[in-house]
């Protein structure tokens, strides 16, 4: 053997030592492990946002209440006073992923399951339109307060989140929440078509329930 060949063949031997000493691939155990922790740093993913308007009436009759032979007595008196107060509301729904873990997620061979933590809901402003604003009264009545207003602001914002029942904040909380971890786990070996991504069955089943929007609902103090 002659010293070129000799030394191509050194040269092939330090090759293969070096690959054969390199880190082995992940197992695909380490790689679920992986997309865990990946899912994990998701910290709150805001999923939904609703931009919401309504209209909050209010009539106020005004009576003279007194007692007669022991019963109550309500006579009206003359004059009343109406109001018309336009109401916007932004409510966004989120998933918080910080404490996402092993239990969130089922591998079955091809297959993984993912359970989300369940979806809340915030309200991230609130406010009166003022401009648009209607108010009716007779002339022996008073202006409605700004506190009474504030008072009607929080009915409405009540009244809009017992609606939110009614739309499809769970399906596009999903949905969202799919587009956002397909990614990981595909780049961990799996296909679409064998991912599937839930809420819990308990919120999956009770969707359009009024408990489970106001189980999801953060309160805010942000109204005004």
């Amino acid at each position: 053997m002659n010293i070129s060949k000799f030394r191509i063949l050194i040269i092939l031997s330090i090759l293969l030592l070096i690959g054969g000493c390199s880190s082995k691939e992940k197992t695909q155990e380490e790689k679920n492990k992986s997309a865990i922790l990946s899912v994990s740093k998701c910290s709150k993913l805001y999923t939904v946002q609703y931009n919401i308007r309504k209209i909050i009436t209010y009539e106020d009759m005004s009576a003279f209440e007194s007692s007669l032979f022991f019963q109550k007595i309500s006579i009206p008196i003359p004059g009343d006073r109406k109001i018309a107060i336009p109401v916007d509301a932004t409510i966004k729904a989120y998933i918080d992923f910080s404490g996402f873990n092993e239990s969130n997620v089922k591998f079955e061979g091809e297959k993984v399951t993912v359970t989300l933590p369940d979806p809340k809901m915030e309200l991230t402003s609130s406010k009166i339109d003022h401009y648009n604003e209607k108010e009716f009264r007779s002339w022996n009545r008073t202006r409605f307060s700004e506190e009474e207003k504030r008072s009607f602001l929080q009915q409405g914002i009540t009244s809009i989140m017992a609606k939110m029942k009614d739309t499809d904040i769970i399906d596009r909380s999903r949905t969202s929440a799919y587009t956002a971890l397909l990614p990981i786990f595909t780049a961990v070996g799996y296909s679409p078509e064998n991912i599937t991504i839930n809420f819990r069955e308990e919120i999956e089943n009770n969707k359009h329930e009024e408990k489970t929007i106001f189980d999801m609902y953060k309160e805010s103090n942000i109204t005004k």
